[in-house]
């Protein structure tokens, strides 16, 4: 029983959650927050380096593949992608905004602007591939 339940968490994961997005962004993304907060001490830059790291590795790659998703909800590529960026995106950025806000990130609005970023250049481009992919496979079928 324990051996299944433990699959069927790997399965949902594997489906769910984009690994080598969610290590990326958070050794990315937490470097950036690091330096962004250095001039308030090591100890404040750390702290709010290791919330955005941490965050970033468990919800990451869930944003990441919750982009795709959304991408792919849709017929037309002008409503999916800007769909994607909007939703799993705005998700995205809500969540980061509220943990830098919580005790112990000095600058939580520059903080979050690196999450800005990556999902305005990243996530559309993510969803474009996603489509690709799914075009491809179409094709192939056929």
């Amino acid at each position: 029983m324990p051996l299944s339940i433990v699959g069927n968490a790997r399965t949902f994961l594997d489906k769910h959650v984009d690994y080598s997005g969610a290590v990326a962004g958070a050794i990315i993304l937490g470097s950036i927050v690091l330096i962004i907060n250095f001039e308030h001490g090591w100890e404040k830059a750390l702290l709010a380096a290791g919330k955005q790291g941490a965050y970033t590795l468990i919800a990451g790659g869930y944003m990441v593949r919750f982009n795709e998703r959304i991408a792919l909800a849709f017929n037309r590529a002008y409503v999916a992608l800007p769909a994607g960026v909007l939703g799993a995106g705005g998700l995205a950025v809500s969540l980061t905004l509220i943990l830098h806000n919580l005790k112990g990130t000095p600058e939580p609005l520059n903080s979050t602007i690196p999450t800005i970023v990556v999902v305005l250049v990243g996530f559309p481009v993510l969803g474009a591939k996603a489509r690709y992919k799914q075009y491809l496979a179409s094709v192939q079928q056929s």
